[in-house]
């Protein structure tokens, strides 16, 4: 097989939805037993890793997984990490070190991973397994191949009944925080959510979460009582009200701030953040990321504590945390545009907030392109995003994924002009006719935010390596819907 071969192999197998494979507690263990018995198959590459930090949440899991694998490396451990979805190549979901899999390491495990599975039906004792527990499958397999000794895995769908779930024993459980996405599977409610999260502590290992909302701790803390650990709340972070917001200041021009106290020895202070990253002090160290926006510096300052929980050094934290990179989590382009991965209320919310500060800091005009997948509540986050009150609005859906249902853009601009900017909002059928009309609308100080889908981002991404000039369009004829 070639890439593309093996690829088509691979989405071959998207014969039946998340849903449908785990319509209860009971299906949803034998899915676990499934993938455990195809993992068998595959000589059970999960017993050959020797530790596991394993991360949910509703947002911030990309994040962790990202500071954490930078720390392990950094640290001298061979780490291997897998996230998802993958927002344009299938194999940015796994990397070792600094590298993505590659085309070839790709085929090589598809090849195994099809051999596996035709013994595997032939054997019948099972059905035939789930795309989403072959994504799995692949990354145990070539993490078991590449001999990490850490792996950092993050969960698809909740937690307890995730295909990740199929590991042995995990040495960290992460729950960075608990809100309402995916209710259909594991909802309907935040506790319902929270129970399922909780699911991926295993006994006597470390566990982790960010939450602040007591009822919900209570379910985490009962969950970790069961399995013999105790629950680390790391919820004292600073009080950012008086943070100052730098907007081009590059990390090494960044400089601490009036100091502020909040709680016991586990205050942030001197607080300074922008587009191109953010300073702050916790616990008398100073730190330093790349990543913009004040939740951000509480996903880090969760990263350190976990981390300072290995005993690992804190000069080696501040480098790892500082060499992060983290695409599509307001990422910066052209000092003007600003692609974002959010698609869901939390983290509209927080994208939001951060644009809110910026514009009225900077006193800039604000222009939007957006898409949403058609299983999330987007018509909140249209409320939220309207808030920003852009300038201009254009409106698409992403091409490229095929796996995900698009949300119509007809209707999305209904929901705008339920606030008012029904003329400010225009439809597109393709992603980069809006880009070439938003480029268009923006001025000398305005900037233009990208978000609402981790798939749009992902196409339009690669479009943003052309040079400014290469951006804007020249000449009309740009493909818009009436």
């Amino acid at each position: 097989m070639n890439f593309k071969e093996a690829e088509q192999f691979l989405i071959s197998l998207i014969n039946i939805s998340l849903k449908e494979s785990s319509p209860g507690t009971k299906r949803s263990r034998l899915c676990l037993d499934r993938l455990n018995y195809f993992l068998g198959i595959l000589g059970n590459p999960q017993n050959k890793i020797p530790h596991y930090i394993h991360i949910t949440g509703t947002s911030g899991k990309g994040s962790m997984t990202a500071f954490l694998h930078s720390i392990l490396e950094t640290a001298g451990n061979k780490t291997g990490s897998m996230q998802s979805p993958h927002p344009t190549k299938i194999t940015e979901r796994w990397k070792i070190g600094a590298q993505k899999m590659s085309n070839k390491e790709f085929v090589d495990i598809i090849n195994k991973i099809k051999i596996a599975l035709e013994k595997h039906i032939r054997i019948g004792r099972y059905s035939i397994i789930s795309y989403s527990e072959i994504l799995t499958a692949i990354g145990l397999l070539y993490f078991a191949q590449n001999k990490v000794e850490w792996a950092v895995i993050e969960a698809g769908c909740g937690g307890r009944f995730d295909s990740t779930n199929v590991i042995p024993k995990t040495d960290i459980a992460i729950i960075t925080n608990v809100g309402l996405d995916h209710e259909e599977l594991i909802g309907p409610t935040k506790a319902d959510i929270a129970r399922e999260k909780a699911g991926i502590i295993k006994t006597g290992c470390k566990v982790f979460t960010a939450e602040k909302d007591k009822k919900i701790l209570k379910i985490i803390e009962a969950e970790a009582k069961k399995q013999k650990t105790e629950l680390n709340k790391i919820t004292d972070y600073p009080d950012l009200r008086q943070s100052r917001i730098s907007r081009f200041a590059t990390i090494e021009d960044h400089r601490p701030r009036s100091g502020l106290d909040r709680g016991r020895d586990s205050t942030a202070v001197g607080t300074d953040y922008g587009l191109n990253g953010s300073t702050f002090k916790y616990k008398n160290e100073k730190y330093q990321i790349k990543a913009p926006g004040r939740h951000q510096i509480e996903n880090a300052i969760l990263a350190i504590e976990i981390a300072q929980s290995l005993n690992i050094k804190n000069s080696i934290i501040k480098k790892a945390l500082l060499n992060t990179k983290q695409i599509m989590r307001l990422e910066l382009f052209h000092n003007k545009i600003i692609l974002d991965g959010a698609h869901n209320e939390d983290k509209i919310n927080s994208t939001a907030n951060f644009i809110k500060e910026l514009v009225k800091k900077e006193k800039r005009g604000v222009h939007i392109l957006v898409g949403f997948s058609d299983n999330k509540k987007w018509s909140k986050m249209v409320m939220t995003l309207s808030e920003l009150k852009p300038k201009s609005i254009s409106i698409t859906r992403n091409t490229a994924n095929l796996f995900r249902k698009t949300a119509n853009p007809a209707t999305i601009k209904k929901e705008f002009a339920k606030n008012n900017l029904q003329k400010q909002s225009e439809i597109f059928l393709q992603p980069k006719d809006a880009l070439a009309w938003s480029m268009k609308k923006i001025k000398k100080n305005d900037i233009l935010l990208i978000t609402g889908s981790i798939f749009l981002s992902g196409e339009i991404r690669p479009m943003l390596s052309a040079t400014w000039r290469g951006l804007v369009p020249q000449k009309a004829g740009l493909t818009k819907i009436k």
